[in-house]
């Protein structure tokens, strides 16, 4: 942790300027730059945020098919909660082409394993159509048609733009499993990113 320490009235002052810490997964190649995820914990070692940087010349020469790429966080710390990022690069977008049709990636932070999540195979309907209860569903979200194998079932936010006509851009998703919010994914577009936003 980072500290300050300095001199007031003759006495030693000491100011904790930055009492959190940011922890990295191995930086992972796409296109011509790179891609790397984090988790920030507190003095409690509790994650406080959690993120994915990726580097701007990754935006250039991705490939021509989807690709995608896990990064684990480091697992002992924000005490294990965030796991690992999927990122998925999507060229052609998809379903549905209307709306998610541009290339765009898909970054998803999961709370479980990835083992786990690769045993979400096809033939566990059961787990799958096992929804959350409805007291922690965020205000406004819905699930999404069917499942994605190895991924989870993808909840909607019903405000979105670009479910409304707007083209898209960005939008945030929730993804759960036999019961259980297990990821968090936001959905940029490469035409979004190229513009270098800053939130």
């Amino acid at each position: 942790y980072e500290s300050e320490v300095g001199l007031k009235n003759g006495k030693v002052t000491a100011n904790n300027a930055n009492p959190e810490r940011t922890f990295y997964s191995s930086a992972r190649h796409i296109g011509n730059g790179r891609a790397q995820a984090w988790v920030t914990e507190n003095r409690e070692g509790e994650p406080t945020s959690v993120g994915l940087t990726i580097s701007a010349a990754a935006l250039n020469n991705l490939p021509l098919e989807m690709t995608d790429f896990v990064l684990e966080l480091p697992g002992d710390r924000g005490k294990g909660f965030y796991t690992f990022v999927m990122l998925d690069w999507n060229p052609q977008g998809h379903e549905p082409p209307h709306i998610y049709g541009l290339p765009h990636f898909d970054v998803h932070f999961y709370n479980i394993p990835n083992e786990e999540r690769l045993a979400m195979l096809p033939d566990k309907v059961a787990e799958f159509e096992n929804l959350p209860s409805a007291e922690y569903v965020p205000a406004g979200y819905f699930p999404g048609p069917g499942f994605v194998p190895q991924m989870g079932v993808h909840w909607l936010d019903g405000a979105s733009p670009e479910l409304h006509g707007a083209t898209f851009t960005k939008t945030f998703i929730w993804g759960s499993y036999d019961g259980e919010f297990v990821f968090w994914e936001p959905m940029l577009t490469r035409d979004y990113l190229l513009t270098l936003p800053d939130e």
